[in-house]
């Protein structure tokens, strides 16, 4: 398995709001203030280095039978002074040859008997009602643990499961990988290595700048913990350990790269880490059932299969292939005449800006722009003599488009009115559309999407070619659908 150090992490499969509560738990804390302090007194640092101590820490999990945590992935972003505070499961429970994970929207349960897998995305309907089962991931009715690589070995699974904002799971690296953390350590390890090679921060005969050492102890959650740093390359990680219990509460992922804070989508990144509430390597009361487990809802109307099967391309939009309603108006000049088939060229480029009462629609409606505008003069010259663009906005957006120069002769700019038809163009805001010279509608898409940009070039070049897109478009969609139908009832559990 890779390590966890080795992924950048991913933002979108993060969905409910809530608060920090740090690492640590309940069960670690003191019975009274006396014996808080009196805990305090008696921890101190190790006095082997941090490298030594936080490869018997993993050793610790190397040779547990059983574990269990709540973990959970807390990210907090920041953008235009707003606060966001985000979390995504990351729960791993083993007893034995029994093994739960709910990482991200993955699931996956496997016991002596066999595995059970699925995808809890509501928006997709459980990927589908899709449920992977397949023979168990332990080696054998007899095996003390799972088997990491027969827990990974379902493609579409693993790829939801290892591809949120914190990576992989870490804590089936420290259980079940034979040499957990292995980037962090590089040669760190060797028994008898001092402190001073230890932070050093740079290993003989490597370029890569790597060190783990002692950044002090602090208590989370009343719950006395030794901090160890490390650090590849440019990417700091901090590690919160009870030292007590050689438990892994907590880790701090790196928040820059080369420097710099990490920046998606606009958020800046403030803080990013792993919280393992509730971790444990006490074995259960009583032998776990996977629909005790955390997060354990199966699909409403399971469908197994002994893989699990990429969801179809979703329908095309509805709009595609059909034709505007007619209208006629004239741009804000007062000159250029525009219908629903254009301004006179085979292709017309429509967008609907975002309305004067959206907070920053000007600057917003000027950067769509902008993108359509440098796609369109980058294009081969085939193409920008084909396609004319038209925007609808509001006055402020129309005199921004004035004083930028992109209303003179390139774009034409119509007024965003109620009364003047352009309503017929059924667009959203912010969207943009192309239509041919017959008003038929070939293409919408998003202005900030690469995809949909990338889509269309394909578009207006198998236009220019004469094929009927939209027609060509649904034909795929349906050959993809039932492919995919021809697929899951190949590989169904009967």
């Amino acid at each position: 398995m890779k390590s966890s150090v080795r992924s950048l992490p991913k933002l979108l499969a993060i969905a409910a709001l809530v608060a920090f509560s740090g690492c640590g738990g309940k069960e670690h804390a003191p019975s009274s203030a006396a014996d808080s302090a009196a805990e305090e007194m008696s921890i101190s640092l190790p006095e082997i280095p941090a490298a030594d101590y936080l490869k018997r820490v993993l050793t610790r999990y190397q040779n547990t039978r059983s574990y269990r945590d709540r973990g959970e992935v807390r990210l907090r972003v920041e953008k235009d002074g707003q606060l966001v505070r985000r979390t995504a499961p990351m729960h791993v429970v083993m007893d034995g040859p029994t093994i739960w994970i709910a990482a991200y929207d993955a699931r996956v349960w496997s016991d002596p008997e066999r595995m059970i897998g699925w995808i809890a995305d509501e928006q997709t309907d459980f990927h589908d009602g899709q449920v992977l089962l397949a023979g168990a991931a332990a080696d054998g009715p007899s095996a003390s643990r799972p088997a990491l690589e027969k827990l990974l070995r379902d493609p579409v699974l693993t790829a939801r499961m290892v591809s949120g904002l914190g990576g992989p799971p870490p804590q089936l690296e420290w259980l079940l990988d034979p040499n957990p953390m292995g980037k962090l350590f590089g040669r760190s390890t060797r028994a008898g290595e001092s402190a001073a090679q230890e932070g050093s921060g740079q290993e003989a005969g490597e370029s890569e700048q790597r060190s783990i050492r002692y950044e002090g102890m602090a208590r989370r959650e009343n719950v006395q913990c030794v901090i160890v740093e490390t650090v590849a390359g440019d990417e700091v990680y901090r590690f919160w350990i009870d030292p007590q219990r050689s438990l892994i509460h907590c880790v701090e992922l790196p928040v820059a790269m080369a420097g710099k804070r990490i920046e998606l989508e606009g958020w800046q990144v403030h803080s990013l880490e792993l919280v393992l509430s509730g971790a444990s390597f006490q074995p259960p009361e009583s032998p776990y059932r996977m629909e005790q487990m955390p997060e354990s809802d199966l699909p409403r109307r399971p469908r197994y299969l002994r893989s699990l099967v990429p969801l179809p391309p979703p329908p095309p939009d509805r709009r595609l292939g059909r034709q505007v309603a007619a209208f006629q108006v004239v741009d804000r000049t007062g000159r250029v005449k525009v219908t629903e088939r254009g301004v006179g060229r085979p292709l017309t480029l429509w967008y609907a800006g975002l309305a004067q009462s959206i907070d920053g629609a000007d600057a917003k409606n000027m950067q769509a722009a902008e993108v359509l505008s440098v796609w369109l003069r980058q294009s081969p010259e085939s193409i920008r003599d084909q396609v004319s663009p038209v925007a609808v906005v509001s006055d402020s957006t129309g005199r921004l488009f004035t004083d930028a120069g992109l209303a003179n002769g390139f774009w034409v700019v119509l007024a965003q009115r109620s009364d003047n038809g352009i309503r017929n163009l059924d667009l959203e805001p912010g969207r943009a559309m192309l239509v041919d010279s017959r008003g038929t509608v070939i293409w919408i898409g998003d202005p900030f999407s690469p995809a949909d940009i990338v889509s269309l070039s394909a578009i207006v070049q198998d236009r220019i070619a004469g094929v009927d897109v939209a027609r060509a478009i649904h034909q795929q969609w349906e050959a993809d659908r039932d492919a995919y139908q021809e697929k899951l009832d190949e590989l169904s559990v009967r």
